[in-house]
């Protein structure tokens, strides 16, 4: 096995949707390598999008991301009707796939009602990617996972939202957060 140490970086990127290049030549001294061209082994690290990329003998590869939504009780309330984006779009090429969820209830005074539901879905999608049925029941502060859905598709370049299943809930006044581990594929 041979090992390299010359050179071995882990670049980072403060600019949302940086995604690491290959380079056009094996030498990073020839003045023909940009900011984001990487040598096989390294590692970049987007910490705007909370994603840390490689490369390997097929090209750039993603070793994963995470992503956190705080949502306020007030749009809580209003998750059937306007879903948030909780991981954006990666571009084009690129699928999102879904590794883990789970959520976190800051328990208040009052639990919602009437839809208790919360899904993780891509824009057109008419299916869930991962589910808790009951993420907003809860009666004191906890964490709880989604199920991913198996066979759920990804669409290429379309982002990850959260939302209520089929109304908007009522009564809570909690807040909560939602966080998701992911990769993304380039293809």
């Amino acid at each position: 096995m041979a090992t390299q140490d010359s050179r071995i970086k882990i670049k980072r990127s403060t600019i949302t949707a940086t995604v690491p290049t290959v380079p056009s030549s094996n030498d990073h001294t020839d003045g023909t390598w940009i900011a984001t061209d990487i040598y096989k082994g390294e590692l970049f690290f987007n910490q705007a999008d909370g994603v840390l990329w490689s490369r390997d003998d097929s090209g750039v590869i993603c070793l994963g991301g995470s992503a956190s939504l705080t949502i306020a009780s007030a749009d809580v309330l209003t998750l059937n009707t306007t879903p948030l984006t909780i991981v954006p779009a990666a571009g084009v090429g690129t699928f999102i796939e879904l590794i883990s969820a789970s959520v976190y209830i800051d328990f208040n005074t009052t639990p919602y009602a009437t839809d208790k539901s919360l899904y993780l879905f891509q824009d057109t999608a008419t299916e869930s990617m991962a589910s808790n049925s009951n993420a907003l029941g809860a009666t004191s502060t906890v964490l709880s996972g989604f199920i991913k859905e198996e066979g759920a598709n990804s669409l290429e370049n379309t982002p990850v939202k959260v939302k209520s299943l089929t109304t908007d809930p009522t009564a809570g006044d909690s807040d909560i957060t939602v966080y998701v581990n992911y990769r993304i594929i380039i293809v």
